[in-house]
């Protein structure tokens, strides 16, 4: 069964500083937080769920990963990391294909409600359940 092992922070070769990232087993997956957003994350089934939401801005973002994806993007273990040690690594990135995603924001944040929904709530509202 898949687990949680660890979270930090990554750099990924090419990119101007670093970015939030959660490690599942041995993969290490990036899933878009930007600052200001508040984030939780969990497994279901074989997937990596986020959960990303700025109320300031009115945005609220579901993402699922496959933990089958290929990580394809070098990069480097840099600071959070409490279990792993440090290690250039591949991860698999938000804007990666197979990642499902589904954006509420601008009107269809506030006509949706998503704003004070608890994470099954808008898991649901999201659709990206199996």
């Amino acid at each position: 069964m898949p687990e949680i092992k660890d979270d930090g922070k990554v750099w990924i070769r090419g990119k101007t500083g670093t970015s939030f990232a959660v490690k599942v087993d041995d993969k290490v997956f990036v899933p878009g937080q930007e600052e200001g957003q508040s984030i939780e994350y969990w497994l279901e089934g074989n997937f990596l769920c986020v959960d990303l939401h700025d109320p300031n801005k009115k945005v609220r973002i579901a993402r699922r990963f496959s933990l089958d994806l290929a990580p394809i993007h070098p990069a480097t273990l840099f600071n959070g990391f409490n279990k792993t040690k440090h290690a250039d690594v591949k991860v698999i990135t938000y804007e990666d294909e197979g990642i499902a995603e589904k954006i509420f924001n601008n009107k269809g944040y506030s006509e949706s409600g998503v704003q004070s929904m608890d994470r099954n709530d808008f898991w649901q509202q999201a659709g990206l359940s199996d």
